[in-house]
């Protein structure tokens, strides 16, 4: 009996170390009740061997490794939702555990009665800034917009472009979803703020990225917007109607309602006072495009789940604008042996047109184990314009004047664009963790056709200003362009180790061009044999590339290589010229990150790309639409091929709030396609400046960011102090001698915030900007240009009622030439009374530009020459402008 009851205790203790001894894998994904991530929650699994705890990530998927029993309870727990017990009996054996989604309920609460007892402004993680919402105070009614002015290291300049990190955003999605085609001003100015629960800032390398974990290629910065997840169901909207002095007008409405499952916003704006976009939050610096505009614009987004797996979403957005555009342009053309060509153009453009583009998105996710989408997009866009301009040229040889030209255009063009495209994108995860499978196929097919008639008078002068020749050139010319574009990629990672995978990937990528350029003498209806041409290419790409790639907690890189051959090939049928360039590319891949914590990361990247020449740049026959800068191709261009690497370094002190972003770049280009500027002498003594085409080395960029944000007095107060420099060796021909243009451009800003309480808001800004430019040739002096921009905006809420605000701009430039000098100070001011119930209401009064001298000023460096350009902006008026604001969610 005694050796029994040995036999059976050895038994069981042979099975229990056993057991201790299997390992088994869990893994799983939390969501909302609409099917979205859920990222960030809290999962804690125990057993009677184990008890670990992990979060789940930006997709809401968690896994678990090292556990040594089947049999264990999961409890999940996050910020917003009703936490969640569920127990888990498994199999013996089974080492891979495989947890169905679980869905976490919304816990209801009034978003303007939480409680904050500590502030956490952002976390950083791999790839992605985030900031919560609730960390940062807000004036009732506000917008994305605002809630965007106070986070660190975001910046919204005058012109609508939002600047994360140095980057700029190209688009903003909304629960990883677009919103009116991710436009970036829509969502701006009509998300409210206390939907918002997250801002994230993500570098995003697009779906292959999402799917793959694979960080290839150069990234886009974009911004996602996490909304409450008990905000289901309820809708959203604002309604604005203004009327001002010399005719102006504003009219717009935006309205988006939610159930669950289903989402529909419409918008429609219509006004002449260059507002692009409908919105509620209505800029007080207003006329930021150049030109007069008229817009009338309207839309609508939907999206739809029908079950759990199956959805779409799309939008279509039509607009149609009119522009009255006048410019002045003060051109030096640098040329060797001391000759300058300096150009004084005014011109004046009205145009009008209309453009539709609709997008759709069929999808199918089964938990991102099999996932598809097909994606068909149509656009449509027609355009007129009529160009009246006036042209003064004169040309200098050692600061003497040799002779000089006088020409003056008139020009109407018209230009068609159709385009349809289809993508295509699946991917396969398979039971194997770390195994999978993407693929993604796009096709874009397009037209653009461009009528064009120019009447040029010219009149060439001697250096003693006497006619010596006068001339009329009348052309009739028809450019019509056919491009398709395909392109088809796979990616196939297999595991080596839960975080090690290897990565074997092709790209096809092919693009056919047509060009029939047909050149008539407007005044005979005859044609130009030799301006007129019907030219063919094509360019052909295989890249095949093998990875390793590794994503741990705090270590991520990926490490190889990708072998790329190319072909070229073209064809002009009118002149009988082919060409057939064979490339081959290898280039080595290496990306690094480093996340320490959370409150810091480190990123390197390297990334190359192979660029081919354009039709214009290939085809073997002049275009003279401006008889002075007449351009030939050159059929034997090679592809370019661009290496850049880029570094970042991200840093944030959750005790004093201090955040700084930094990165640096570098970028080298081979077989650089560049224009070589001749001066062409004919018989009659006229000179012209031809552009043609040739392959270069030499050209290289660099540069370098950074953005500091500083907290003091307790918030009431934030510095942001960011800076840029950028040097670029340009490289081109002139007269088939290279040039080497050095381009320095360095700017430094100061911004504050001071909210000192709840009643007043002052936000002012300095910054100063250097653009050096100097020449390789010795007789050329150095040419500099320094701007000083002083800018102050702030409101103060007078009463509960009554909010007055206001925005000044000072610049000052320093080495503008010609007409194009000035320095404007634009005052713009604003009195609103807010009314009805949560201040849904509001009654602007609004002057815009009260000096006016709103002016656009920029400058330019185009291969050998330099462009300093001013242009009309709206100038003062005045305004009455209604808002209507409303929102409502069932929590």
């Amino acid at each position: 009996m005694k050796v029994f009851v040995i036999l059976i205790a050895l038994l069981l203790t042979s099975r229990c170390l056993n057991a201790q001894t299997i390992r088994y894998f869990v893994r799983g994904t939390l969501q909302d009740t609409s099917g979205t991530g859920i990222s960030g929650a809290t999962v804690l699994l125990t057993s009677d061997f184990d008890s670990v705890l992990v979060k789940t990530n930006d997709k809401g998927f968690y896994s678990l490794k090292d556990i040594t029993s089947p049999v264990f309870k999961l409890t999940i727990s996050n910020l917003g939702y009703q936490s969640l017990v569920k127990d888990h009996i498994g199999e013996e054996g089974m080492f891979y555990v495989e947890i169905e989604p679980l869905q976490l309920q919304a816990q209801s609460y009034e978003l303007n009665q939480i409680l904050i007892t500590g502030k956490q402004l952002l976390v950083i993680k791999k790839d992605t800034i985030e900031y919560q919402s609730r960390n940062y105070k807000l004036r009732e009614n506000a917008y994305t917009e605002d809630l965007l002015r106070q986070l660190p290291g975001i910046i919204l300049n005058d012109d609508g472009d939002v600047i994360a990190q140095g980057k700029q955003i190209s688009k903003i999605t909304v629960n990883g979803r677009d919103f009116f085609g991710g436009d970036v001003e829509t969502v701006m100015k009509n998300i409210p703020a206390n939907l918002i629960e997250k801002i994230q800032v993500i570098n995003d390398y697009g779906d292959q990225g999402q799917f793959t974990g694979s960080a290839t290629g150069r990234s886009q910065k974009i911004i996602n917007i996490k909304t409450w997840a008990n905000l289901r169901k309820g809708y959203f909207g604002n309604v604005n109607a203004g009327m001002g002095n010399e005719g102006r007008y504003q009219v717009s409405a935006l309205a988006n309602y939610f159930n669950n499952n289903r989402e529909t916003g419409v918008y429609g704006n219509l006004n002449n006072n260059n507002s692009s976009l409908s919105g509620s939050g209505y800029a007080l610096k207003n006329g930021g495009d150049n030109g007069l505009t008229n817009l009338n614009s309207f839309g609508f987004n939907h999206r739809e789940k029908y079950n759990k797996y199956l959805s779409s979403f799309g939008s279509y957005n039509y607009s149609d604008t009119r522009n009255e555009l006048f410019s002045e342009t003060f051109r030096q053309n640098i040329y060797p042996n001391s000759t300058l060509i300096i150009n004084n153009d005014t011109s004046r453009v009205t145009s009008n047109g209309y453009n539709h583009v609709f997008q759709w998105n069929i999808e199918y996710d089964r938990n991102k184990e099999d996932y598809i989408q097909i994606s068909p997009s149509i656009s449509f866009s027609k355009r007129n314009s009529i160009t009246n301009s006036n042209l003064i040229q004169n040309k200098l040889t050692n600061s003497y004047l040799i002779d000089s030209l006088r020409q003056q255009t008139n020009e109407s063009t018209s230009n068609l664009n159709p385009l349809i495209g289809l993508r295509v994108v699946a991917n396969h995860r398979f039971k194997k963790l770390g195994r999978n499978v993407y693929t993604e196929v796009n096709i874009k097919n397009g037209v653009n056709t461009t009528e064009q008639r120019v009447d040029a008078r010219l009149n060439f002068y001697d250096r003693n200003g006497n006619l010596s020749l006068d001339s009329l050139l009348r052309t009739f010319l028809k450019n019509e362009n056919e491009n398709l574009n395909i392109s088809a990629k796979v990616s196939y990672l297999e595991p080596i180790t839960t975080n090690t995978r290897l990565e074997f990937g092709y790209v096809y990528s092919y693009s056919e061009f047509l060009n029939d350029r047909e050149a008539n003498r407007a005044d005979m209806i005859k044609r130009i044999d030799s301006l007129s041409n019907r030219y063919t290419y094509s360019f052909r790409t295989n890249l095949a590339s093998l990875a390793l790639r590794h994503s741990g907690s705090k270590h991520s890189y990926s490490i190889g290589v990708s072998v790329q051959p190319t072909l070229l090939s073209g064809e002009s049928i009118s002149n009988n010229i082919r060409i057939n360039r064979i490339g081959l590319n290898i280039v080595p891949e290496l990306n690094y990150s480093y996340t320490p914590s959370s409150e810091k990361s480190f990123g390197f990247n390297y990334a190359a790309s192979s660029n081919p020449p354009s039709y214009l740049q290939l085809q073997p026959v002049t275009d003279v639409t401006n008889p002075q800068y007449p351009i030939t191709g050159n059929p034997t261009l090679k592809s370019e091929l661009w290496h850049t690497v880029d570094f970042s370094y991200n840093s944030f002190n959750f005790d004093t709030g201090n955040t700084l972003f930094t990165s640096l770049s570098a970028s080298v280009v081979q077989d650089q396609v560049v224009a070589n500027t001749v001066l062409m002498y004919h018989p009659d003594n006229v000179v012209t400046q031809e552009t043609l085409f040739d392959n270069i080395n030499g050209g290289f960029q660099l540069g370098g960011l950074y953005n500091a944000s500083l907290p003091l007095v307790g918030r009431r107060i934030i510095l942001d102090i960011n800076g840029n420099i950028s040097y670029n060796n340009n490289v081109s021909l002139s007269n088939y001698i290279k040039i080497t243009g050095k381009n320095l451009i360095t700017s430094q800003n100061f911004r504050m915030q001071i909210n000192p309480g709840g009643k007043l808001e002052l936000n002012p800004s300095v910054t100063y900007t250097l653009n050096k430019t100097s020449y390789s040739l010795d007789e050329y002096e150095k040419n500099k240009l320094s701007t000083w921009f002083l800018s102050a905006s702030g409101r103060w809420n007078v009463s509960p009622s009554f909010i007055f605000g206001s925005a000044v701009d000072k610049n000052f430039y320093n080495g503008f030439a010609g007409s194009v000098k000035t320095n404007p100070l634009i005052l713009n001011t604003y009195l609103e009374y807010q009314f009805l119930k949560g201040k849904k209401g509001a009654l602007r009064f609004t002057g815009f530009d009260l000096f006016d001298q709103n002016t656009n000023v920029q400058r330019l460096i185009l291969n050998n020459s330099i462009m300093d350009n001013r242009s009309n902006r709206l100038g003062r008026y005045f305004m009455v402008l209604f808002t209507l604001n409303v929102n409502k969610f069932e929590t």
